[in-house]
């Protein structure tokens, strides 16, 4: 996956997945208050050198060159509560990590944490990337 190319590997990122499919129309919203929210986006008055996007019609994806400038835990904060609001102004919810998103038979489908175990051939996303090489490496698993 070649996501967010002018951001090295070592970028840190954040991925919040929605319950449900963003339509087309709440894409098109969520990307552009998306980047109008990363072109803003600070760490103790200094710009980020941060890209966002959604990915799979499920998935948010924030990443941050630390490179170039680290996120500090008020910039963290900034964006949790970014999530927040796109979750109340849409009504949804990016914030239970107790569902999945898997792929079965190249049908996404939203299943309990609890019963992965009971779906053998199945792929899921790897929402707990550390970095964002690792996440262009192994997005599927």
């Amino acid at each position: 996956m070649n996501l967010f190319p002018q951001l090295s590997d070592e970028s840190k990122v954040w991925i919040y997945q929605s319950q449900t499919e963003l339509s087309d129309e709440q894409k098109v919203g969520m990307q552009q208050s998306m980047n109008s929210f990363v072109e803003g986006w600070a760490a103790h008055g200094s710009g980020l050198f941060a890209e966002a996007t959604i990915l799979e019609d499920y998935f948010l994806v924030f990443a941050v060159d630390e490179s170039k400038a680290k996120a500090s835990g008020c910039s963290i904060d900034s964006s949790v509560r970014f999530v927040k609001q796109l979750q109340e102004k849409l009504n949804l919810d990016f914030f239970n990590r107790l569902n999945v998103l898997v792929e079965i038979d190249g049908a996404k489908k939203i299943v309990s944490y609890h019963e992965l175990d009971a779906l053998p051939s199945k792929t899921q996303f790897n929402l707990l990337a550390k970095n964002l090489g690792e996440l262009r490496r192994s997005w599927r698993i």
